[in-house]
């Protein structure tokens, strides 16, 4: 899937030669910003989407795109965007979260069993809950959610099917608030450390083993250094579209909905294209030696969560309305 992928970017760039140019600059330039390298498909899509964008506005309004973290990390550019230094950009939902804190129940752990859920709330009255929580933190968002992926455990001691399993298990974690009670809550570990840093922790036997969707384990190279990977899907996570208001609020109504229906479509895309990347991954990791198992009953995971309270403490958090709108996709969890 990553060649197929590399051939987009090829196609696309070669394309880009062929197209008619505009002899008037831009009346409107944009900058979009993203941590994913150029052959990403997220960055892919994003790149044609801006094509678009510039060709149907008859050159007008030029979106560029800042691959690879070229404006900077996550963090600083989140911040950007809300003051305007950066137009758009796109970011996780577990880091969404830290501004705009109902976006974390998306990644509410064993809520979604399928991809059919997964839409279901995040293109349904959940989504829409948490898109107007962005906006309260300063932020517009595209209607179509990207995909991450489902998360999966790695590690170095053995295969994960119960939750006995983790039980002390020194298990990376991202600095997010919901990933990290998660783990705390299970039993397990958990660690907050850079994902620069994660290689040699595992390596060294710093931290057992990690989790996260397949694709990334693959495209970091870290079945390098952990053995077994067990298909728990965990929790899902995706990336938003974000959009600075004041921005998008000077824009001509035609170009308004223009912007939100390619990056949509773009969203969409990338949708198919990450769902096809994360599970040629996991054939590339099996053919280089690592040992998969799949859990099909995660029912002592969301015991142990329903025990010490972690759901009705999230509930709390999150609110009676959003609660409501994730139970409605994923039955009782408090």
């Amino acid at each position: 899937m990553v060649q197929i992928t590399r051939r987009r970017a090829a196609v696309l760039a070669g394309a880009s030669i062929l197209l008619p140019r505009f002899a008037k600059a831009a009346e409107i330039n944009w900058k979009f910003t993203s941590s994913q390298p150029a052959v990403h498909p997220s960055s892919v899509q994003y790149m044609a989407a801006a094509e678009r964008v510039k060709q149907k506005s008859g050159g007008k309004f030029e979106i560029n795109v800042f691959h690879s973290g070229q404006l900077g990390t996550d963090i600083d550019t989140y911040t950007q965007v809300r003051i305007g230094g950066v137009h758009m950009m796109v970011l996780s939902n577990v880091i969404t979260a830290t501004a705009a804190p109902l976006t974390s129940a998306l990644s509410m752990p064993f809520a979604f069993k399928t991809y059919d859920d997964v839409w279901r709330a995040a293109d349904g009255p959940l989504g829409n809950l948490l898109r107007k929580d962005l906006e309260k933190a300063g932020y517009l968002t595209t209607n179509k959610i990207l995909d991450s992926g489902f998360h999966h455990i790695t590690n170095n001691k053995g295969p994960i099917n119960t939750v006995d399993d983790v039980q002390g298990l020194k298990l990376r974690a991202p600095p997010s608030p919901i990933q990290v009670s998660t783990w705390k809550a299970i039993g397990a570990a958990p660690a907050s450390m850079n994902f620069s840093e994660l290689y040699t922790a595992l390596q060294t036997g710093v931290v057992d083993g990690q989790e996260s969707p397949a694709s990334l384990t693959k495209t970091t190279r870290l079945y390098e250094v952990q053995k077994y990977m067990s298909i728990t899907s965990h929790l899902w996570d995706g990336w938003y579209t974000l959009i600075n208001p004041r921005a998008f609020g000077k824009l001509p109504k035609d170009m308004q909905d223009l912007v939100m229906a390619e990056f949509d479509q773009a969203g969409v895309d990338v949708r198919k294209d990450l769902y096809a990347l994360n599970e040629d991954a996991k054939k590339f990791m099996a053919e280089k030696g690592m040992i998969f198992n799949t859990v099909t009953d995660t029912s002592t995971f969301k015991k142990k969560l329903q025990t010490v309270g972690f759901y009705k403490e999230w509930k709390e958090k999150l609110g009676a309305d959003v609660w409501k709108a994730l139970e409605d996709i994923s039955g009782p969890l408090a």
